[in-house]
């Protein structure tokens, strides 16, 4: 008899989950957040494996799929399983699985695919930094700083580093075009001339801009190591003619010329003086009737769950940074010498703070 076997046969029966589970009891409420580090670790296996792409819009064996992706069937099989239990997969019969429609966006080949942003933050490399995260509760030191000596930015620009730097800069484009079609909704970019986005990685927020604004121009600017990726992207959507990247330490300047500037998810990277520095040098290029605009979480002080309270602490563990509130934002812009004008929520986790310059 196969391993495979001695763990489910093929006469085992598959029971569906009640629809309407109760609320679990409190000892298996911790028993879940105990153990909830699991889901994530299988995860990044299936995804490194490329189940997901292999399985495509239909159903395969374990055997075939172990065999396609060079893996063991009995263990693949145990991976599968857990992954079924959080629903990213399903099975037609005991030992045969399919995507669910979560699972389906890890195909690399769908509209919206979320394989590259589950890349990154499943990566083994968060495991190694939490499991230094009470050393920096308790010394109020950045986690990732601690253990690799040197700022995770200056980390990823290394050579030697390529591979994990593209995992990350690919999950970025990946997410940015998760918020993309909810921030193209929520604002109006017609009436800039010429937008900046600071810190935009491969560009994808500008390019959709762009692409729905045809009469707009704009440039990317952000670190060397990602330019020459920004560039082959903007060739490959045709907007040379109107778009262009630009090596920026935005510490230091940013590109001159943008009646608005954009930057999503870069200002919660960075602790307050950092994060007003930034500001402050969009305010000494920026002309007087411009405008900033923030693509950031908004976290109030309740108890109300929102993906921005557990991004807050990869920011702390990572880089350093925090997730804020309207508030904090607020401030960081009077002290960069510009006025926060309004908060513009979108249907994804993110919203938009507009600042004017005083």
């Amino acid at each position: 008899m196969s391993a495979l076997h001695e763990i489910l046969t093929p006469a085992a029966t598959l029971t569906a989950p009640p629809s309407a589970p109760p609320a679990p009891a409190p000892q298996e409420l911790l028993l879940g957040v105990g153990l909830a580090y699991i889901a994530p670790a299988a995860l990044n296996v299936a995804v490194k494996l490329r189940i997901p792409d292999l399985l495509g819009a239909g159903a395969k064996d374990v055997a075939t799929l172990a065999a396609q992706s060079g893996s063991d069937a009995a263990f693949l099989f145990r991976i599968l399983r857990t992954l079924e239990c959080v629903g990213i997969f399903t099975r037609t019969d005991s030992l045969t699985f399919a995507l669910t429609p979560a699972g389906l966006l890890l195909r690399s080949d769908v509209d919206d695919s979320m394989a590259d942003a589950i890349e990154w933050l499943t990566d083994p490399l968060h495991y190694e930094i939490y499991g230094t995260l009470r050393h920096s509760v308790e010394n109020g030191v950045i986690a990732f700083d601690a253990l690799y000596k040197e700022p995770f930015f200056h980390w990823l620009a290394r050579p030697e580093n390529r591979e994990e730097s593209a995992v990350f800069n690919n999950a970025m484009t990946a997410i940015s075009g998760m918020c993309t079609p909810a921030i193209l909704e929520a604002y109006d970019f017609g009436a800039f001339t010429r937008m900046v986005d600071v810190g935009g990685g491969h560009g994808a927020l500008l390019r959709s801009i762009l692409k729905a604004h045809p009469q707009l121009s704009g440039t990317v600017a952000d670190m060397e190591n990602v330019i020459a990726d920004t560039r082959a992207a903007i060739a490959v959507d045709g907007l040379e003619s109107r778009c262009d990247a630009a090596v920026c330490n935005f510490f230091e300047a940013v590109p001159l010329g943008g009646d608005g500037y954009i930057l999503k998810h870069i200002i919660h990277d960075w602790e307050d003086s950092a994060a007003i520095t930034i500001l402050r040098n969009i305010r000494k290029v920026i002309p007087s009737h411009g405008r900033v605009l923030l693509a950031e979480c908004v976290l109030d002080n309740g108890a109300a769950p929102h993906p921005g309270k557990m991004l807050d602490l990869e920011m702390m563990a990572f880089v350093g940074g925090k997730e804020r509130t309207e508030a904090e934002f607020a401030e960081l812009f009077a002290q960069a010498g510009f006025q926060l004008r309004r908060v513009i929520p979108t249907r994804s986790p993110v919203a938009l703070l507009e600042a004017v310059p005083v």
